[in-house]
């Protein structure tokens, strides 16, 4: 009897542990079912254009010329300020015109003399007592100080410096005494009647700006707002920031916004983005790099896959694996595994 009691003693043990185990592993399930995070949600949003995107732009001129003189020489005036405004063919600044004066004067000079000697000879040339190489000559001295009198007049106007067109100064490097090279730039005349705004889009959104598209822009320094449109969508994204240049153009007739200016520019998505808004705050990225959202559906969570089209402020838009209405978790889902029973805070 003895013997009999001591063999069955493993197999009760054994059947105790495995009794253990289970009663373990039906505890945790009954916690697991039982256990209520507290969670937040948000729903799933239509896009119907009126969300927008922000963006910080500084103003730039429509049109920056840079001016120069046409020939060396040392500044004696400079007749123009920064931001006077100025009209075409106006003269903005001067050069020493002793030297070119004195070119000129002797070009005239030797004009003069080929002139005199064409009026001496044409009577012997029209009577045919002038050889014709002499009056060739004559003819091509007087050509050619004629010629060396109109470059010497230009010497005379390259001292001047002319506005090419109307418009404001809006920087000027030149001081009376300076020697100044030709073609350096000495000052830019700007038009600001147009004025655009330059902005650096991320290139998961530049997709969403068109050519004419509007936008509203905020001037800090004026505290006031304005209406442009989309006037140039750039093409070359930059090396650092891979973000793309887009102009928005602002009409600026009475000059009050100046090029530096810094701004805020929003603009509404189209309506016609295919998909739907999503809280930021409610994607997570799997371990296998995919990103999901937790969805709650009856009380209960569920994990689902998402595909994100574009970023746009604390929303994302989901082109597909959700539908508007739906209620996703946006705090707390981290622990959250697909089924479990959550307390949703309101």
């Amino acid at each position: 009897m003895k013997r009999k009691l001591i063999s069955i003693l493993p197999f009760v043990a054994m059947m105790a542990c495995s009794s253990n185990e289970q009663a373990k592993e039906l505890s945790e399930s009954n916690i697991k079912n039982q256990q209520f995070f507290n969670v937040r949600t948000a729903k799933v949003l239509p896009n119907e254009g009126r969300l927008s995107l922000k963006y910080s732009g500084v103003v730039e001129a429509s049109e920056t010329t840079p001016v120069s003189f046409a020939t060396a020489g040392t500044v004696t005036e400079v007749l123009v300020a920064e931001g006077q405004s100025v009209r075409k063919g106006q003269v903005l600044a001067k050069l020493d015109m002793a030297g070119p004066k004195n070119r000129h004067q002797l070009a005239v000079q030797q004009q003069q003399r080929a002139q005199d000697a064409y009026n001496r000879m044409k009577p012997m040339q029209e009577n045919g007592t002038l050889p014709e190489i002499k009056w060739v000559e004559v003819e091509t001295g007087l050509e050619q100080t004629t010629t060396a009198v109109a470059i010497a007049q230009q010497g005379i106007d390259d001292c001047y410096l002319y506005a090419p067109k109307s418009g404001i100064i809006g920087s000027k490097s030149i001081t009376p005494g300076m020697n100044i090279l030709p073609t350096a730039k000495v000052m830019d005349l700007v038009d600001i009647q147009t004025v655009y705004v330059k902005i650096p889009v991320p290139e998961n959104e530049v997709s969403i700006f068109q050519k004419g598209q509007e936008a509203t822009i905020k001037i800090g320094a004026l505290d006031r707002k304005v209406s442009g449109q989309v006037k140039e969508v750039g093409v070359s994204a930059d090396f650092i920031s891979h973000t793309y240049p887009v102009k928005i153009e602002v009409s600026n007739t009475d000059l009050t916004i100046k090029p530096g200016m810094v701004c805020e520019v929003a603009t509404h998505i189209p309506s016609n983005n295919e998909g739907v808004l999503v809280s930021n705050k409610a994607v997570q990225i799997g371990i296998d790099g995919n990103q999901y959202v937790m969805v709650l559906q009856n009380g209960k969570v569920g994990k689902r896959m998402i595909s994100i089209t574009t970023p746009i402020d604390e929303y994302v838009m989901v082109r597909e694996g959700l539908k508007v209405g739906e209620e996703v978790i946006t705090d707390g889902q981290q622990k959250l595994e697909s089924g479990m029973s959550v307390n949703v805070i309101r």
